[in-house]
């Protein structure tokens, strides 16, 4: 079993769920393996955004229940992701970071932050974590995507 942990955006794991536009591979990026190689224990981020539309017009069947609001929601629901990388924390294991992708705009880091992001980086704050991060970029060519690794190992000191 291996010591260190990354949470990952849910695109990176599976980039079919962005636009066409918006893909650098079919199913998981390749580094996902070079991840995985590494030994590295993968927390993956879910699709909030799209939990929360499915969440919403479920709520919009039910007359009786009113949505809660979007910021609540993302709040409910990384609790328990921050909470098993603090369980591993605690038990001996190392967080390295967080890796999101750039053509991701629901979990991307920059140029803005999205509402996810932002409550991921307060609750591992909360929680007294450093919480590096690396972005990977959109519309990589192929040379590229073979060294993302390496920098991903050095920005993260992995």
């Amino acid at each position: 079993m291996t010591n260190k942990i990354i949470v990952v955006a849910h695109s990176i794991m599976n980039q079919s769920s962005l636009p066409e536009d918006k893909r650098i591979s079919n199913g998981a990026l390749p580094l996902v393996s070079d991840l995985v190689a590494l030994g590295l224990d993968i927390v993956q981020i879910p699709d909030v955004q799209k939990f929360y539309s499915l969440y919403v017009n479920r709520s919009s069947e039910d007359k009786e229940t009113a949505p809660e609001s979007f910021e609540v929601y993302v709040k409910r629901t990384l609790v328990p992701y921050v909470e098993q990388v603090m369980e591993k924390v605690k038990s001996g294991h190392e967080f390295v970071g967080v890796l999101t992708y750039r053509g991701d705009e629901t979990q991307r880091m920059e140029p803005e932050t999205s509402p996810v992001m932002l409550e991921l980086f307060r609750l591992f704050d909360r929680n007294c974590m450093a919480t590096p991060y690396y972005e990977i970029s959109e519309n990589l060519e192929t040379e590229e995507m073979d060294l993302l690794i390496t920098e991903i190992i050095e920005t993260l000191g992995i």
